[in-house]
């Protein structure tokens, strides 16, 4: 069930290995935007806004512990690239015991700030309450999240993309009912779409962990993997917390860029929700790309071959050019119709539609700088670099606050969508370069082992 991606030819390993991942990534989207369309169409344009002013502080925190769990892979990879399944094991299960510290931490300090960082964020009062009903029930269930990013991110160390793929059409079926259920049947709103995402999370990594310990020999535990070592602790999180801290110096960002759109009102909120909803799924062949990059890197760190890294990394740059190019031409295309599925007809809809329009249109033209740098910041992250990726978060964290919060009384709308071309592009210029001198700098140790 592994897939060892430390032979072969390496286009047709990662293609094999991100078709799987890229339709999964975008099922793991329609939790999100099935909560957005249902609550648009039938609870309402300032139920939309609520839920859509909460996407920042998603991510700041739910960001965070995606970051954590994905750290936690990366010495997994490595084991398995250097065929050490003791190795492997060992760090699978104490991945276990720092998600579950985590998890608890994260939900304990979150849900007793949510509603002041509400306020930071200058969340409109008319729909406040929708904002928090919406972000408390989902930080409470922040175990399940957590739960299926770790499960999911050691399948993917391993190799395997296609297993969580096939929990995740599970999951996302499972909460389109949910919501339909909660919300149309029960009427809880936004709490329902909430409860919904939470139950099909928790679904996921339920079959996740159970297909875990059936399928993998190599996941075999026995009750010598289980042992705590304070050593293996420290790395994990020294991989993991740096990755994490990342996802929230980006969500920082976003978080401000927030405020700013906060600020210009409901209007503004509704048509920024419905421009990340559109985003994010356009940009899944982007982070499936990336995911695709840090195995890859992982594994051939851990074997040694960093020939077969530059092989690969070329041949995915090119798969992410032309990726990026469809993207946005289907984006160009067909925004109408995609902007139509969350909005209902009304006094409103023209003036939402006009400001997504503009936000797409700057989104697409930066596709490109966008897929470098997720591709190519994952890549030194699989390599155990975590330097590199900070420095170019905090780029993407500048671009966005000058342009957001700097000119918004300026220019208005307009710097939300000029906010994030200038923090892909920031970035992009960090880790691209980056990328070639940690590749020198291996191959230089290797030369320097070899001649000793």
């Amino acid at each position: 069930m592994t897939n060892d991606m430390t032979v072969g030819n390496p286009t047709k390993l990662v293609i094999k290995f991100i078709i799987p991942l890229l339709i999964g990534n975008i099922f793991q989207q329609l939790y999100s935007m099935v909560d957005t369309i249902i609550v648009g169409k039938y609870v309402g344009t300032e139920a939309l806004a609520g839920v859509g002013s909460t996407g920042a502080i998603n991510f700041f925190i739910l960001g965070f512990a995606m970051g954590m769990t994905s750290g936690f892979a990366v010495p997994i990879a490595q084991g398995f690239g250097a065929n050490d399944p003791k190795r492997v094991r060992h760090f699978v299960a104490m991945s276990g015991y720092l998600t579950i510290a985590v998890a608890i931490i994260l939900t304990l300090i979150s849900t007793l700030g949510l509603a002041p960082l509400l306020r930071i964020t200058k969340t409109p009062d008319d729909i406040f309450e929708y904002a928090y009903n919406y972000m408390i029930i989902i930080l409470l269930g922040l175990f399940t999240n957590m739960a299926y990013n770790m499960t999911a991110s050691i399948l993917r160390a391993l190799g395997d993309s296609k297993t969580p793929l096939y929990f995740l059409i599970i999951a996302s079926f499972l909460n389109i009912v949910l919501d339909l259920v909660f919300i149309l049947s029960f009427n809880m709103g936004v709490a329902g779409a909430a409860l919904a995402t939470v139950i099909s999370q928790g679904t996921s990594a339920l079959l996740c962990v159970f297909y875990m310990y059936k399928k993998f020999e190599i996941l075999k535990m026995t009750r010598e993997d289980f042992y705590y070592n304070q050593k293996s602790a420290n790395l994990l999180l020294s991989i993991g917390c740096p990755m994490a801290f990342q996802y929230s110096v980006i969500a920082i960002g976003s978080i401000l860029l927030q405020s700013a759109v906060n600020s210009l009102g409901t209007i503004a909120v509704a048509s920024y929700t419905v421009c990340c909803r559109i985003e994010q799924l356009a940009i899944q062949p982007f982070s499936t790309l990336g995911i695709a990059g840090t195995t890859y890197t992982g594994q051939n760190l851990g074997a040694g071959r960093f020939d077969r890294i530059k092989e690969g990394m070329k041949k995915m740059t090119i798969i992410g050019i032309v990726l990026a190019l469809i993207c946005s031409a289907i984006i160009y295309v067909f925004n109408v119709p995609l902007i139509n599925m969350f909005i209902s007809e009304g006094a409103d809809k023209m003036a939402v539609t006009e400001n997504v329009q503009l936000y797409l249109i700057w989104a697409c033209s930066f596709f490109i700088p966008l897929m470098l740098l997720i591709l190519y910041r994952s890549s030194i992250q699989g390599m155990g670099d975590t330097v590199f990726p900070m420095v170019a978060s905090i780029v993407e964290l500048v671009g966005r606050v000058v342009v957001a919060v700097g000119f918004v009384k300026a220019i208005g709308y307009l710097a939300i969508c000029l906010a994030c071309p200038a923090a892909w592009a920031g970035g992009a210029l960090i880790v691209v370069p980056a990328y070639f001198m940690k590749i020198k700098t291996l191959e230089s140790k290797m030369m320097g082992k070899e001649n000793v």
